[in-house]
């Protein structure tokens, strides 16, 4: 699933070269149309070009474009090396991003160097939203407004950057609520977006679909929590999924999903804490939980999650391991977030 495509300028995204004829420039015909469909989508866009940036920023928004271009790379280095920029500022995998440019050189550098994105020549353009890998299974709330979920967090970054007291103060200045529950039939749709988007924190890396959801809830002893998060940088819709199963000695975690968008704030833990916090109510005479994980480079942040926790691994089948955690649980408390239902 491609989540960023990242654009050449120059006889790609417009015709002509923009410092020998900015007056000339202008966007190749139904560009726009494009990357409006893939905004809905929830794929983003970049930029990735041999240009000057304030030039190039002028520019974008005198076409009226500009508010679609995350972390743009606009130098002289390698176009690779963009690309691993800007999959590192996002946050997601290599795999996961899509080059558009008319140069075949700068395409096979970028498919020498840094294999697993995807290239494509400027002529396809029309043809980007048609390809599988630029589909989504349905379109959510979180889908068509995920740039604006990046651009809050990109002001988040350059607030904690600017600064200057501690880390937590910061994150209490940050004014995060979150909000968990058991989910309702609404967010059904987007508890299966998450699985099939979300890598570093998918314990299963499973990528489930709606009527497994419907089947799952409709059983008794099983349980389903999202969370729904939102600070002083705007709302971050449902960011967190877990799937749970409770016996009268054991709860089970079957599956749990929470969006790359909010590591490094304390918000998985706070969320995997809290939900097993409140199993542990109703069934007050269990002594341990237990995970399943699927151990793979793609998702250790999910494992260092759970041995945060205090789960601690108890045998490997595979590439499967078995995490427990006895029960109660160990205080932890979380004072920079308020957490509601």
């Amino acid at each position: 699933m491609i989540k960023c495509v990242v654009w050449d300028l120059d006889d790609t995204l417009w015709e002509g070269t923009l410092r020998e004829d900015e007056a000339g420039v202008k966007l190749l015909p139904e560009i726009t149309a494009v990357i409006d469909t893939l905004d809905q989508r929830g794929i983003l866009h970049s930029i990735a070009s041999r240009n000057s940036w304030e030039q190039v920023k002028n520019k974008l928004e005198q076409l009226g474009i500009a508010h679609f271009f995350l972390y743009p790379q606009c130098h002289f280095d390698s176009k690779a090396a963009s690309m691993e920029r800007i999959a590192k500022e996002l946050n997601i995998g290599l795999d996961t991003l899509a080059f558009v440019d008319n140069d075949p050189f700068e395409r096979f550098e970028v498919n020498y160097y840094v294999p697993q994105v995807h290239t494509y020549a400027a002529h396809q353009y029309r043809e980007l939203p048609e390809y599988p890998e630029f589909q989504v299974v349905q379109a959510t709330e979180e889908t068509a407004s995920r740039r604006q979920y990046m651009q809050a967090r990109q002001m988040r970054e350059e607030a904690r950057k600017a600064h200057k007291g501690s880390r937590e103060q910061f994150l209490k200045e940050c004014h995060m609520k979150l909000q968990i529950r058991t989910a309702r039939q609404e967010d059904y749709l987007r508890v299966v977006e998450l699985s099939h988007r979300t890598n570093q924190m998918n314990s299963l890396l499973e990528r489930i679909d709606l009527p497994f959801v419907e089947s799952y809830c409709n059983q008794d002893s099983h349980y389903l929590y999202v969370a729904k998060l939102e600070d002083r940088f705007g709302a971050h819709g449902l960011i967190g999924t877990c799937f749970a199963t409770v016996t009268e000695d054991r709860i089970d975690i079957k599956l749990f999903c929470i969006s790359c968008r909010i590591e490094g704030r304390g918000i998985a833990s706070a969320f995997l804490y809290t939900v097993l916090e409140r199993l542990g109510q109703q069934v007050p005479q269990a002594d341990a939980v237990r995970c399943l994980l699927v151990r793979k480079q793609r998702n250790l942040p999910a494992r260092l999650l759970l041995e945060m926790l205090g789960f601690k691994k108890t045998n490997t089948e595979d590439e499967q391991s078995t995490y427990m955690l006895p029960l109660p649980l160990p205080r932890m408390a979380f004072d920079w977030l308020e957490i509601g239902e």
